[in-house]
């Protein structure tokens, strides 16, 4: 299976990011962590900005960090199949948008519901859970178009739903931080409003 490029770039970026804290040691985790993931309480009093707009750039560099390799293999799994279906699609030129805008989305979700949070948003969970909504939302759209039963949308729906909850507390029994679904929910909304978006009008 072949990778729109954006994606493989992404991939090599925070794998490379992960094997440099596995080489470097577990402080240089704990001070990405501390500067780069995305605490919604961060916005609203004085902290650790070493840098101008180090707090807007936490809304996207928390992306690229993870919290052990373990994090990291689930994402990397989820970007190269969800990246290879949005490849058939024949959407790969709006890779860089969903990766983005998913990644911001759920940072901003997590802010809006949680604003006083001190608990980091961090790892590529937001840009799988948005190129995972894109995905489903065109094969939607494509099989409304063609008047092809949606049944079975619903059945993969279902089972994402099963699956998110058996994520949710799988990972919550291996990880030292809970699963944030806040920014889950804000990907998802942004994967699949980018699809609405980029439909053309017949």
């Amino acid at each position: 299976m072949t990778l729109p490029y954006r994606i493989s770039f992404f991939l090599v970026a925070i794998i490379a990011t992960e094997m440099s804290f596995l080489v470097l040691g577990p402080v240089y985790r704990q001070n990405a962590v501390f500067y780069f993931s995305f605490a919604p309480s961060d916005l609203t009093r004085p902290y650790k900005e070493v840098f101008d707009f180090q707090k807007y750039l936490m809304f996207i560099s928390h992306g690229f960090i993870h919290l052990n390799v373990i994090h990291l293999t689930i994402n990397v799994i989820a970007l190269y199949l969800l990246g290879s279906s949005l490849k058939k699609l024949g959407k790969e030129n709006l890779t860089f948008s969903i990766l983005f805008f998913s990644t911001l989305g759920g940072a901003i979700f997590y802010y809006l519901f949680e604003p006083t949070s001190l608990v980091p948003l961090l790892g590529a969970n937001c840009a799988s859970f948005g190129l995972l909504a894109f995905v489903l939302s065109e094969e939607l759209i494509n099989r409304l178009r063609s008047r092809r039963s949606i049944y079975h949308m619903t059945y993969v729906l279902l089972i994402f739903i099963f699956g998110h909850i058996l994520y949710f507390y799988a990972f919550s029994a291996i990880s030292p931080t809970p699963i944030i679904w806040q920014g889950h929910l804000g990907a998802f909304i942004a994967g699949a409003a980018l699809s609405l978006m980029s439909q053309k009008v017949p």
